[in-house]
């Protein structure tokens, strides 16, 4: 985990969130399954990323997002429903992330292998989905669980991929960069 301010990294996670949810409707809202559910889901992967580099700060930013989503993408959501799911958005993966300390994984991401990594996104691939389709159809929002799960899931699997790996990419192609200088 980076050490910023918390009131900073906050801020930084609820911007991330909100800014990759806007991108996905841009970009894959023709790919919904149903309300919420998408087959490509980037924010997921923003989800991932922001509680392994910022913790609790991190999920917190999250879930004032989760928030903000659900109030403006989702009316139709009665307050213990919107809660609920902004609760689960912010909680599943730091659940991931405290998974990941006790098994070891340092808070700063240090050797961070990439089968661990995979290990961690396949985890948190399943334990949103999975959350959220429970809470729905206790709430009433999803009379078909199980698809809703299996689309949600691989929707939130391919946009923690692309997002996680474009930024190993981009690191990879920075190192490189800077070393070409050297």
């Amino acid at each position: 985990m980076f050490s910023l301010t918390p009131a900073f990294t906050i801020a930084c996670s609820t911007i991330l969130y909100l800014g990759f949810f806007i991108l996905n409707e841009a970009f894959f809202s023709g790919l919904e399954f149903n309300i919420g559910v998408n087959w490509i889901f980037l924010p997921a992967g923003m989800r991932l990323l922001c509680t392994l580099l910022f913790g609790l700060e991190g999920a917190i930013g999250l879930f004032i997002a989760g928030l903000i989503v659900i109030n403006f993408y989702f009316p139709s959501f009665d307050l213990i429903t919107g809660i609920g799911a902004a609760f689960i958005t912010a909680g599943a993966p730091y659940l991931v992330y405290r998974l990941a300390l006790s098994r070891g994984l340092s808070p700063s991401l240090e050797k961070i292998t990439p089968k661990t990594l995979g290990i961690l996104i396949l985890i948190y691939a399943i334990t949103s989905p999975l959350s959220h389709q429970l809470w729905f159809a206790l709430r009433g929002f999803s009379p078909d669980i199980l698809s809703a799960f299996f689309a949600m899931f691989v929707g939130d699997l391919l946009g923690t991929l692309i997002i996680i790996y474009s930024i190993k990419l981009f690191l990879a192609l920075l190192r490189m960069r800077q070393s070409k200088r050297i």
